[in-house]
């Protein structure tokens, strides 16, 4: 298996050097989602549960043929830890093998585990994520609910090993507010205090040529990524909600900044499970419609950084 190497150079870097070189700001998000199509669904494989390893071993053919069909299509890949987890141990094993994969295919891995914990745990975690191993990533979402001193073990190894920890500040499920947008008696609402307290961060550490750190985070809310953009400026961005979730590229070309770079889009049921999969009838198939989804996608999103810099003022 291949691993990152101990100190690479900066996620925010690599990221966007790859985004200019293929001309994509998409993020193919790999969700394994057994009964979501007939040739893994655990019924069809006459399986009593998706922990059955012909029902995995078919979940890790399908969604190695999408990440391979799609590699030069999308800046980065995000796998979801709890839907492998699902899977029990094959699951993992799973896990493992695919960001393997995708580093062979030169694919940047985001790890989706939202993960969040106190001291030596939180240390663990960033061991597992952020370090050299059978799930190293290039980047990692991190919980920061539980305090920021629960962040500080992920950000000290993220910048040991050039990576990212994308730090959950807006997310895009609609009870996101219930919390996040809470309005504070000193002004702002929790969701801004928090990038407030990621801004200080990362103002405190070195950035890349562009300006960015190892400090991201994950906005979601379209409406709100205009105002996330700004008040996160040395933060690299996660934008999900494209597509299954609603958003189209003119609703997230504003994560991004003036030179396009500066954010990446995730999209995961749209390219693995889009309308239209369910009828492929062979993993050829499933590839090719992964490459017209993520194709589309990549068009989407780059004709809207085209209009939003042609209508802005000189």
């Amino acid at each position: 298996m291949s691993a990152l190497a101990t100190k690479a150079a900066p996620f925010s870097q690599r990221l966007s050097e790859r985004q200019a070189r293929l001309g994509t700001r998409a993020c193919l998000g790999l969700d394994p989602r057994p009964e979501a199509h007939p040739l893994t669904d655990p019924a069809r494989l006459g399986a009593a549960s998706a922990w059955d390893p012909r029902v995995v071993s078919a979940v890790g053919r399908y969604l190695s043929t999408v990440l391979e069909a799609t590699a030069d299509l999308v800046s980065a890949c995000k796998p979801q830890a709890a839907f492998f987890e699902a899977l029990g141990p094959g699951g993992l094993a799973l896990l493992a093998e695919l960001t393997s994969l995708a580093r062979d295919l030169g694919v940047p891995v985001i790890m989706d585990a939202k993960r969040g914990d106190i001291g030596t745990t939180a240390e663990a975690y960033a061991r597992a994520y952020l370090e050299d191993g059978p799930f190293a990533a290039d980047a990692l979402t991190v919980n920061p609910y539980l305090g920021f001193d629960t962040v500080q073990p992920f950000v000290d190894a993220a910048i040991r090993t050039g990576r990212c920890v994308l730090v959950l500040v807006r997310t895009s499920n609609p009870g996101s507010g219930d919390v996040q947008a809470l309005e504070l008696a000193a002004g702002g609402t929790v969701a801004s205090r928090v990038a407030d307290r990621l801004t200080a961060i990362a103002e405190g550490l070195e950035a890349d040529e562009d300006g960015y750190t190892a400090v991201g985070a994950v906005a979601g809310a379209p409406r709100d990524l205009p105002w996330l953009r700004s008040a996160l400026p040395r933060s690299p961005l996660l934008v999900p909600g494209y597509g299954a979730q609603g958003a189209a590229g003119v609703d997230v070309a504003p994560a991004f900044d003036g030179a396009g770079f500066g954010a990446v889009v995730s999209a995961s049921r749209t390219l693995t499970n889009g309308r239209g999969f369910e009828e492929a009838t062979t993993f050829e198939e499933v590839a090719a419609m992964a490459r017209a989804a993520a194709a589309a996608m990549r068009d989407d999103i780059e004709a809207a950084l085209v209009l939003r810099t042609a209508s802005s003022p000189a």
